[in-house]
């Protein structure tokens, strides 16, 4: 039986790596547009991290790479920004718990950057949430 979890979480993580590879190669090429810039941008550009992240998630590019530059970024700088793209990367994986915490996270965080942070989309990500899970 164990091997059996194994076998499929093995085939689990194949699948996800190989939603890169469309037949046309178009998801391909725009990772590799997307890991140039990130390759090209200063070492502590924690933003451009988040935001070539966003891009492929927004393409439905769901990589180990795409999660590493996510959290590289936030080791430079926790942000509003790169938390919520945290929260979205859990949701592609459909792990809504893990993307609820961070999309909290980001609201705090959101509202200790600036007092009239507007919230409003991320709440909405959350109540999406909550309806699943009733």
């Amino acid at each position: 039986m164990k091997y059996m979890m194994g076998f499929f979480m093995l085939l689990l993580l194949s699948s996800v790596s190989l939603n890169v590879h469309s037949s046309d190669g178009k998801n391909s090429r725009i990772l590799n547009k997307y890991r140039d810039i990130v390759q090209e941008s200063a070492p502590d550009d924690w933003y451009t991290l988040a935001s070539c992240a966003e891009q492929c998630l927004k393409k439905n590019i769901v990589t180990k790479e795409v999660d590493e530059w996510i959290n590289k970024s936030l080791k430079i700088k926790r942000s509003s920004f790169n938390l919520e793209i945290k929260g979205d990367y859990y949701m592609k994986n459909k792990l809504p718990e893990k993307a609820g915490e961070f999309y909290l996270e980001a609201i705090r965080v959101g509202l200790e950057e600036d007092n009239n942070f507007d919230s409003s989309g991320l709440q909405s990500k959350i109540a999406r949430i909550m309806n699943m899970e009733t």
